[in-house]
């Protein structure tokens, strides 16, 4: 009995704890020109991350990850591409290795180059495209199951067509009657085509897949101008929401999917960070509460870096600061050390003492296996969500039910298998369920 109260003592601790983080760790400061972008990808199908930087010179670097947060000195995979900004990842040619796509701004040379990783040699897929390339992503455009590229340059959203090989056509224009400055890429209405989320000079606009090979009338959001956008599903709905700055300085707009790719305006939230084409700002889960939340620096302190949790509706709340000691400049999350908790790869640049720095957060959150398939013969919660009645049904008579915020606060104590939730706050909370045996279940719900 002792080992079970020591459990749940520390669940309970590191749901109050949040999510937790190290010291600013550096990797690299040999830098003379900046990082424009920051991947994690299994380069050497080791099963650990790698770091990829777009250094906006000439060349893009490999880090490769050498366990426990650790990692070689840098591996030129080219030093051929003229000012790299953004870097995605994906399968092109179904060998289960992950490849590179590389966006570049160099002026009117501004080329999408494929970093296949079987030789790792770079195919320019496109050159000659106007002013700057400023996103290329992978996604399977046609839906025939491979991925094809989407490319976001100055004036003009093209696409490339894989023929299943990784090897692209030439060039479709998609649309060419504005100026575009940034996209994002996703299903936004269900039907396994991607869509694209757009700024332009249009405005906020989200074009849905016409599933042959052309796009539908866009969805104005707003018509302020942005230069940033992306999306996430930030209340766990399966739907595909998306973010953009707002016209308010400092505030991004998060719209909520309301279903079929159209969007109501879910929240205006300060994170203080710039309307700019790859801003400090990413999303994840950062705390394993199963949603979405933010991760940013902001302008307003020194660039220093914060997060804020999700509340379980989509709305962000509880700005925490990580950490103020570095710069942080891009930003990047993902789980570097396989403990099921997302760490933070960072770059900053300090302008006074002309330093760079490349580096890694550790996220330090105890993680512990919460018993969500209570769904046996031994016993069941339900509905889930639910905005009312929480109902459990078990095989052996339940002595008490305890309800926690997922913060870890204590809201109530109910000795009846039926439970009156309406007036507690929407997102996530945790029930722990004692029964007459002494076994204790943990699990999460949403009141919404």
């Amino acid at each position: 009995m002792k080992k079970l109260i020591l459990y749940i003592s520390i669940f309970l601790f590191s749901i109050k704890a949040s999510a937790q983080f190290g010291n600013p760790t550096v990797i690299d400061s040999s830098f003379t020109a900046q990082i424009r972008n920051i991947v994690a990808v299994d380069i050497d199908n080791d099963g650990l991350k790698d770091i990829v930087v777009s250094y906006h010179a000439d060349s893009i670097k490999w880090y490769r990850n050498l366990g426990s947060n650790t990692f070689s000195t840098p591996v030129f995979l080219t030093t051929t591409i003229a000012k790299p900004f953004y870097i995605d990842i994906g399968d092109v040619d179904g060998d289960s290795k992950m490849d590179l796509l590389v966006a570049n701004k160099n002026s009117n040379n501004s080329q999408v180059v494929l970093i296949n990783n079987n030789g790792l040699t770079p195919t320019v897929i496109d050159s000659g495209l106007a002013v700057a390339t400023y996103r290329a992503y992978f996604a399977d455009f046609d839906n025939d199951g491979d991925q094809d590229i989407v490319a976001n340059s100055d004036l003009m959203i093209t696409l490339y067509l894989n023929n299943g090989s990784g090897v692209f056509g030439s060039r479709i224009v998609l649309l060419d009657d504005a100026e575009f400055y940034n996209m994002t890429v996703a299903d936004f209405n269900g039907d396994n085509y991607p869509d694209i989320g757009l700024c332009s000079s249009d405005g906020s606009q989200v074009f849905l897949n016409d599933t042959m090979g052309g796009l539908s009338s866009p969805n104005t959001s707003n018509i302020n101008l942005c230069l940033f956008v992306t999306h996430t599903d930030i209340d766990n709905d399966g739907q595909m929401d998306i973010i953009f700055p707002s016209s308010s300085s400092n505030y991004y707009d998060i719209y909520r999917n309301t279903g079929g790719g159209t969007f109501t305006l879910n929240q205006s939230a300060i994170f203080n960070v710039a309307n700019i084409q790859n801003p400090p700002f990413a999303v994840a889960n950062m705390n394993a509460d199963a949603f979405t939340d933010a991760v940013y620096s902001s302008i307003n302190n020194n660039r220093a870096l914060y997060w804020q949790a999700n509340d379980g509706t989509g709305t962000f709340q509880n700005q925490q600061l990580i950490n103020n000691n570095e710069l942080f400049d891009v930003i990047y999350l993902a789980d570097m050390d396989n403990d099921s908790d997302i760490d933070i790869l960072w770059y900053g640049f300090n302008f006074n003492l002309s330093t760079k720095k490349l580096g890694i957060i550790e996220n330090t959150s105890i993680t512990i296996g919460i018993n969500n398939n209570l769904h046996t013969n031994a016993i069941k919660i339900y509905p889930n969500p639910s905005s009312t009645f929480l109902n459990i049904e078990s095989q052996d008579e339940i002595t008490m039910v305890e309800l926690y915020s997922s913060m870890g606060d204590k809201m109530a104590t109910f000795n009846t298998a039926q439970m009156d939730i309406s007036k507690f706050a929407n997102g996530i909370n945790i029930l722990k369920i004692t029964t007459t045996k002494g076994e204790i279940f943990i699990t999460k719900f949403i009141k919404n």
